[in-house]
């Protein structure tokens, strides 16, 4: 029952994230209070060792709580999601206007580009942005260098603007550029910023590099493997305007420890402002070093070879072939692999197969052809693969057996037979029989859930557990019934803290904190699809019912994908109506249907690099665009970003302006190591609001086709023979 596999491991996926589970770099910069890889609240111009991601809680008296997400996409490129709870905080033009005290949820996004790497002379030099698209609390424009001197100390120094600039800050020395760059405009990205609310979400683009500049600077000296000592000057004089109440600065020099413990955990104790004390913790991992380095996958069977003789036969004896379709789907489920079909002529065996298990269709197309060595008589020299993912065959990979009793066991055998394999579209379906050993149609799991709110308008961390039942059933190979119901382990819950947008638009995601919280079992999905080839490029899917937790209907798509092409175009409709807020079977709660619909293109930029864009209408009935792009690393870690724009003004859409976020998926075979091809996916958002909302469907074409096609395939060819 594979929807049984991995319900726990979720969760240790989901909290080895924020504990350091695993080691993620041998060594590496250290982290200031933002979440950087800097030094206490200053920039270096050093970088964390590419694809890390950490995740960083500090807290000060009055700088409140921050919660940070950073992630360096490559070598020079560094970014950073930060959510901070501030109390008694409120940005305001006049300090006097409208007194009192408030507990503010501020976020902000950061970007880091290192210009030069250090050489034996020369300094590292960066450039960066701070709180550059937020409320601009800590909207700030750096250059930094930074040298090392001896193993042991890296010494900073930079050029701030904005509030980087406010402590003896001087004349911007880009005036002599032009006089554009003297002032620094007010941005008040707030519609109401006398009540202390508003949009934000803005990007200060109008403030960049302009008014007065400040220096600042400091050290880092190592002193032991895993002890640290941090000064620094900072610039940032907290002016009383932007943090009311003021901060109790009373010296710009902040000093501070590090401790390291192991390599992916860092705790950090600082004196600031020569008034207060500041404590920090950071957990740093790094999806290209897998904790279970060889991986817990079983051993392969070895590839039978032919004695030389018995190759030269050119016929076998075919009323043996049902025994033989028997035989093969015996040996293909000890793989876990469920044969589909199987077509043999003289010299040519063609076999349709579901791999529920391999991450790496490559890996699976290994274990096949292995087993299919062990059976097929002699004469048999072609092998045509054809992997299948809800009952569609995505790709044919063509092999010469000889060719693998050549290369099983030399050096580079993988790349060898990527050169000498073909892979192209699917042949047809005629001629093909069915297996014998099909797997079960009916299959279902019951286990623990987590659910997991990230930076919403109510807290950094909303969370709810309990049990889960998943179930499925294969009508035949195309169409398919599955439903997932959940009940909470925390009973009857109150919506709790709900921001209700003034606006003209129906609330289809703002009212999702009222959804599901009576105690009462939830039905988060229950549909009919069906999937199919359309043409010997053209996908397509049509599902019926409850389509996610708030919303269902009827969605169809289809989808454009030849296998050696990294570009793909889809289309998209949906109609539906919003579901009771009980999660239940009834629509009668709320008066709202709409149409929505998009059109898609995709483009594998090779390395890993996925962009989308989707130009359509979404829930609220808004018309607008999502722009997306994300990393894939060959174990199955994912971790991108993506904002929408929509004809949604900036002031009906409320706090945030626009829908923009970070999304992470966690492949939990990464931590168990053995083969599954299950994940968890979470989405750090700005904010959750209806504008740009889309409907949230299981199964859409793009990612359920693309595993078994000649990019993703040849990116992880080289578990070929594991």
């Amino acid at each position: 029952m594979p929807i049984k596999q991995g319900y726990a491991v979720g969760l240790v996926a989901l909290f080895s994230l924020a504990s350091g589970s695993v080691h993620a770099q041998d060594n590496g910069p250290s982290h200031t209070f933002f979440g950087t890889s800097d030094l206490l609240e200053m920039p270096t111009a050093e970088s964390a060792e590419r694809s890390d991601i950490s995740a960083t809680f500090s807290y000060s008296g009055s700088g409140g709580y921050k919660t940070s997400f950073s992630y360096q996409l490559t070598d020079r490129l560094a970014g950073a999601f930060r959510y901070a709870v501030v109390d008694q905080y409120r940005i305001v033009t006049d300090p006097d206007v409208n007194p009192g005290t408030y507990e503010t949820f501020d976020r902000s996004f950061d970007l880091e580009y290192r210009l030069t790497n250090e050489s034996t002379y020369l300094p590292a030099i960066a450039v960066g942005l701070r709180d550059f698209l937020g409320t601009g609390r800590f909207s700030s424009e750096y250059v930094v260098a930074s040298k090392s001197f001896g193993p042991n100390l890296i010494v900073s120094t930079g050029l701030g603007w904005g509030r980087m600039g406010t402590n003896n800050g001087f004349s911007n020395p880009l005036g002599v550029i032009d006089s554009y760059f003297d002032d620094r405009p007010v941005f008040v990205d707030r519609e109401f910023a006398d009540e202390g609310e508003g949009n934000g979400g803005l990007i200060s683009g109008g403030q960049f590099f302009r008014g007065d500049a400040a220096i600042f600077g400091g050290l880092e000296y190592q002193i032991s493997p895993k002890f640290g000592f941090k000064a620094e000057y900072s610039s940032n004089s907290y002016p009383m305007v932007t943090f009311t109440p003021a901060v109790d600065y009373k010296s710009p020099l902040n000093f501070g420890l590090t401790y390291r413990p192991n390599n992916s955990t860092e705790l950090n104790l600082a004196y600031l402002y020569g008034s207060e004390i500041s404590i920090g913790i950071s957990s740093i991992l790094n999806p290209e070093k897998r904790p279970v380095l060889s991986g817990l996958d079983s051993a392969p069977a070895p590839l039978k070879v032919r004695p030389q003789d018995a190759r030269a036969a050119t016929t076998w004896d075919q009323s043996n072939e049902p025994a033989l379709r028997a035989a093969l789907a015996q040996l293909l489920l000890v793989e876990g692999i469920t044969l589909d079909s199987l077509e043999v002529s003289d010299r040519q065996a063609r076999v349709r197969y579901s791999n529920a298990k391999f991450r790496s269709e490559a890996q699976a197309i290994g274990r096949v052809s292995r087993m299919m060595s062990q059976i097929m008589p002699a004469s048999i020299e072609i092998f045509v693969l054809e992997p299948m993912q809800r009952g569609m065959a995505v790709s044919a990979t063509t092999l010469r057996r000889s060719d693998l009793e050549r290369l099983e066991n030399t050096v580079g055998a993988s790349e060898a037979i990527l050169e000498s394999a073909s892979i192209g579209p699917v042949g047809p379906d005629a001629g093909l029989l069915d297996g014998t050993a099909a797997s079960d149609k009916w299959q279902w799991g019951i286990g623990p859930y987590v659910a997991l709110v990230l930076f919403d308008a109510s807290g950094p961390v909303k969370a709810d557990v309990g049990l889960q039942f998943d179930g499925r059933y294969e009508l035949n190979k195309n169409l398919v019934i599955s439903g997932s119901v959940t009940q909470s382990a925390l009973g009857e819950r109150p919506g709790g803290a709900f921001f209700d947008n003034p606006n003209d638009y129906e609330n289809v995601r703002t009212d999702g904190a009222y959804f599901g919280r009576d105690g009462t079992p939830n039905l988060q999905h229950l549909t009919l699809s069906h999937y199919g080839r359309l043409a010997p490029n053209v996908y397509s899917r049509v599902s019926l019912g409850y389509l996610e937790w708030m919303h269902g209907g009827v969605s169809a798509e289809v989808l454009w994908k030849p296998v050696g092409s990294r570009l793909a175009l889809g289309a998209e409709v949906n109609y539906t109506a919003m579901r009771n807020r009980d999660m239940g079977f009834k629509f009668d709660e709320y008066d709202y249907q709409v149409a929505t619909g998009h059109l898609s293109a995709y483009y594998d930029f090779g390395k890993g690099f996925q962009g989308q864009l989707d130009v359509g209408r979404y829930l609220a009935g808004d018309w607008g665009a999502t722009f997306a792009l994300d990393r894939e690393f060959q174990n199955g870690w994912r971790v991108g970003g993506y904002f929408t724009l929509t004809d949604m003004p900036f002031d009906q859409f409320g706090e945030g302006s626009f829908d923009k976020g970070i999304r992470v998926t966690i492949p939990y075979d990464y931590f168990i190591g053995s083969p599954t091809r299950k994940d968890v996916s979470t989405t750090l958002q700005s904010l959750s609001r209806d504008g740009g909302a889309r409907l949230m469907v299981d199964g859409r074409l793009y990612e359920t086709v693309r595993s078994g096609h000649e990019a993703d395939l040849t990116d992880s060819w080289g578990r070929f023979w594991r």
